[in-house]
């Protein structure tokens, strides 16, 4: 193809025909820069696809962590929605003087369970590492970025501090009162007259109402936020 222009050219140039020569010229070389725009086309074309494609493994992917986090939540979420039963139980038992049963080893146990939340952020590490801007919609993006950086950062936070509270509670006064401890069976009190008269317990009893309360708002509001982000992720995909 080459020897081909270069022949015609010499060819003008031989026969003296300057102007069409330089007409020649020019059409070879807008059709030399179409050539290479539509080469450029392609391979941003191609780029594109590839991108495309990134996003549809990453958005899968994203939709299968998040579904495992909302079931660890549902864990979770039954544990202390539990744990607030077992308080208020206990609670009133000690409100109303009532006597010692073997029924309440079970809620004895159930107050201090402090379930950690594990989420899964496999996903999102390829997000970040990928650049945020590789999801092109703009609410989801800033959707999942939310998720992951505020509402799951402040609920590990939160029941993380717990946990801590709750190790040094397990290794000072729970071994002390009681005689056996069982995270999902019984715990037995040492002497429940004398415990249910420990303004200590008293207090931790009615605090774990309230955190229990306060996490399980946290739970929801993730839990449905990581809901949100799966229905916009199905729209994109669907798309």
């Amino acid at each position: 193809m080459i020897k081909f222009f270069r022949k015609i050219r010499q060819q003008l140039l031989t026969e003296n025909k300057v102007g069409k020569y330089l007409l020649y010229a020019i059409g070879e070389i807008i059709l030399v820069v179409i050539g290479i725009l539509i080469a450029l086309s392609i391979n941003n074309w191609n780029e594109l696809k590839k991108r495309d494609l990134s996003e549809i493994v990453v958005l899968k992917e994203l939709k299968k962590n998040l579904i495992d986090d909302i079931n660890d939540m549902d864990g979770n979420i039954d544990l202390h929605k539990k744990a607030i039963v077992s308080s208020q139980i206990i609670s009133n038992v000690i409100e109303n003087h009532l006597p010692y049963h073997d029924s309440l080893d079970k809620h004895f146990s159930r107050i201090y369970i402090v379930p950690n939340f594990l989420e899964t952020r496999v996903a999102y590490h390829n997000i970040k590492n990928a650049g945020t801007s590789l999801i092109k919609n703009d609410s989801l993006r800033d959707q999942i970025i939310d998720l992951y950086e505020r509402q799951y950062v402040f609920l590990k936070t939160w029941v993380e501090s717990e946990n801590r509270h709750f190790i040094q509670d397990l290794h000072g006064f729970y071994r002390i009162e009681f005689s056996s401890l069982d995270f999902f069976g019984k715990s037995h009190p040492v002497n429940f007259e004398k415990l249910v008269e420990n303004q200590e317990y008293i207090n931790y009893v009615n605090h774990q109402i309230s955190f229990c309360e306060f996490t399980l708002r946290w739970y929801y509001d993730c839990k449905e936020s990581a809901e949100r982000v799966i229905e916009l992720v199905n729209l994109e995909l669907d798309e």
